[in-house]
């Protein structure tokens, strides 16, 4: 697997978010029958590959590299040739609870990046990270270094999840792998994604307009609520910023103003197209082909929006519900 390809879900918070006692399923086996080899090292036959042992609960550290250096307190060595596991206590280990298994860490962090990759197979298309400022996740979740749409973030964490609790809880498991992916019913998250009921944050393409709010005043109760048109450039993204703020009710002349600024060859939301035009409630030109509505109620000076056009949707709507972004 490429280096470049990471996970999508971190192995702590998105995890548990998924399954809040996922610890219980750490897939430990006991390790008994600890018998005298010599001195305070006792041996414990046929204990299965063991890559990490544990007394009661806590975890010993890596492994001796030979038998020999087995030679104080909490080292301890594995023969995976003669499958027998060396331990040094200077009491029963017998008396303590032993265990051997993987270490936890590790595992969630294998199976997590076995997961990104499963799904990469399957969504079979591009996976971007949203970086970039107005572009981070909706998840109020931190995770990895990156952000990623949050039902890429939730595929990966409920898949780990259902890998990491098959052993001991196999309903649960096939429970979690099918609100992902269900080959019977096709109603899992990827499979939604595939068919086209979901598209990814950087696939623009399919919608003609799409508005987002950048920066709302906490007092205000209006907002951008339909749009109409048909976005006459190939892509820009649109600063609508009130310029007056007021309250937006039938029956009364409106005082409010707004503003809005578009692409030019330095960048973007650099021209200013519309200079302090009424919000009238109706219809409001805001530039490339593009008409929006505000709902009645307050709006605040510095009020702003993006709106991002894209003519090379394949359907422009004439009438479209706005969907907000915060």
């Amino acid at each position: 697997m490429s280096t470049y390809e990471v996970s999508y879900s971190n192995t702590t918070t998105d995890l548990i978010a998924i399954v809040p006692g996922l610890n219980q399923y750490d897939q430990k086996n006991l390790v008994t029958d600890w018998e005298t080899y010599s001195g305070s090292v006792y041996r414990a036959n046929s204990s299965g590959y063991i890559s990490m042992l544990y007394q009661n609960g806590r975890e010993l550290g890596a492994a001796q590299s030979a038998l020999v250096d087995v030679n104080t307190t909490d080292e301890w060595y594995f023969d995976s040739a003669a499958d027998v596991v060396y331990f040094y206590l200077t009491t029963d280990p017998n008396e303590e609870r032993m265990e051997s298994g993987v270490d936890w860490e590790t595992l969630k962090t294998r199976i997590n990046s076995e997961q990104a990759e499963r799904i990469r197979s399957y969504v079979n298309r591009p996976i971007l990270s949203r970086k970039g400022v107005g572009t981070a996740a909706g998840s109020s979740t931190a995770s990895v270094e990156v952000n990623w749409d949050w039902l890429i973030i939730n595929a990966n964490a409920k898949l780990t999840c259902a890998e990491l609790v098959r052993p001991m809880n196999p309903e649960l498991s096939e429970q979690l792998e099918k609100d992902i992916i269900d080959p019977e019913t096709g109603l899992g998250t990827l499979d939604l994604l595939k068919a086209g009921q979901y598209h990814l944050w950087n696939e623009s393409e399919r919608q003609a307009v799409q508005v987002r709010e950048v920066s709302i005043n906490g007092s205000s109760t209006s907002s951008i609520v339909d749009w109409k048109g048909s976005p006459s450039v190939e892509w820009d993204i649109l600063k609508v910023q009130i310029q007056t703020g007021a309250t937006l009710a039938s029956g009364s002349a409106s005082t409010a103003t707004y503003s809005s600024w578009g692409r030019d060859d330095t960048g973007i939301k650099i021209s200013k197209i519309i200079d302090a035009d009424t919000v009238t409630g109706g219809w409001d030109y805001i530039g490339a082909g593009v008409y929006v509505r505000f709902s009645a109620g307050v709006l605040t000076a510095n009020d702003e929006y993006e709106v991002e056009v894209n003519g090379m949707a394949p359907e422009n709507a004439s009438i479209q519900s706005a969907q907000i972004w915060r």
